[in-house]
């Protein structure tokens, strides 16, 4: 097919021209009308998204602890659209909760927050996870093209190590300079590898000092307690000397604590061993020079005194003529 110019186009090109120039005044007449009234809410025509998070969170994955962290972001909708933004999380070995979906006007930003949990007695170090804000509509309608942005989130799970002592079976009344054997077990909880020391402590009864009693002798020295992860278990035994010389009773109680404690001036309610050291007896077990009297010691009260005299002056009477009516009748014989 073969076209032919036609000669009446020819006398109509001025008309043509200037009917193409007006239209494209037009045009940018309603460009520029636009422009004007998206400048304030957006110099962004495109759809798009803009994601910030914190960089690093922290996590305590020991017992008796939430184990969680809260991660807080900003998206940012700078278009003139209104977007619905998707919420995906990437982060390993931890559990999260995210708000899955979010809507933001157009030029507004949205605040939400990501959690993170980790395991417990997780071991400690640095995991990176990732957040990410993709769009998926604009302005109710689904949107083709993959837009989106992503943060990076370090988690640092902190080093923990938590031990608690139980003392066993032990405590009582003791003589002065018996030895005294106490045993104990240490039970530790941790994620990472390390030591720990546990000694023995004297607290003297309503003395208010956190001093070692003088004369008493830490024989078994300290206990050394290796730790690994996870849970872990020792038995510690500890030996006191005491003196041979006390003036008075002791009392008091016995604790254990971490090496490195602050040192308590009285006995604690709970785990602990009342310790009582009787100084050196004589005799029928009376103890000389002491603040007890005699009687005391031996459990008689001053009512109980008459009584007992009266009934040793008969039975002394009783023995008394008991001998003399034996050798008089061996005289007769």
């Amino acid at each position: 097919m073969i076209f032919k110019r036609n000669n009446s186009i020819h006398d109509s090109c001025p008309a043509y021209n200037m009917s193409r120039a007006v239209r494209i005044i037009c045009v940018m007449l309603c460009l520029a009308t636009m422009t004007s009234f998206m400048s304030p809410v957006s110099a962004q025509i495109l759809p798009d998204i803009v994601l910030e998070c914190d960089s690093g969170v922290e996590i305590n994955s020991g017992p008796n602890q939430a184990r969680t962290a809260t991660v807080n972001c900003v998206a940012d909708n700078p278009s003139a659209f209104q977007e619905t933004i998707e919420i995906t999380v990437d982060s390993g070995v931890l559990d999260n909760a995210a708000p899955g979906t979010i809507m933001i006007a157009a030029g507004e930003s949205a605040d939400f927050q990501v959690i993170f949990q980790s395991p417990s007695q997780f071991p400690a170090g640095e995991l990176l996870t990732n957040i990410t804000a993709t769009i998926t509509q604009v302005s109710g309608v689904q949107y083709p093209a993959e837009t989106s942005d992503d943060a990076e989130v370090i988690v640092t799970i902190i080093e923990y190590l938590s031990c608690e002592s139980e003392i066993g079976q032990g405590g009582g009344t003791f003589d002065a300079g018996e030895e005294i054997s106490i045993s104990a077990s240490i039970n530790c909880d941790s994620n990472v590898e390390g030591e720990t020391t546990y000694q023995i402590h004297l607290i003297e009864k309503n003395k208010g000092s956190s001093s070692w009693p003088n004369g008493f002798e830490n024989i078994g020295g300290d206990c050394k307690v290796d730790i690994e992860e996870g849970d872990t278990g020792e038995n510690c035994n500890f030996r006191i000397g005491t003196p041979d010389d006390l003036d008075n009773t002791w009392e008091g109680c016995m604790i254990i604590i971490e090496k490195g404690e602050i040192k308590p001036n009285s006995c604690p309610s709970i785990n602990k061993l009342d310790l009582k050291i009787k100084k050196k007896t004589v005799g029928l077990g009376i103890e000389l020079g002491g603040n007890e009297s005699i009687l005391e010691q031996l459990g008689i009260t001053e009512e109980q005194v008459p009584v007992i005299a009266g009934s040793i002056g008969i039975l002394a009477l009783i023995v008394v003529g008991f001998i003399y009516y034996r050798r008089k009748g061996q005289e007769y014989e």
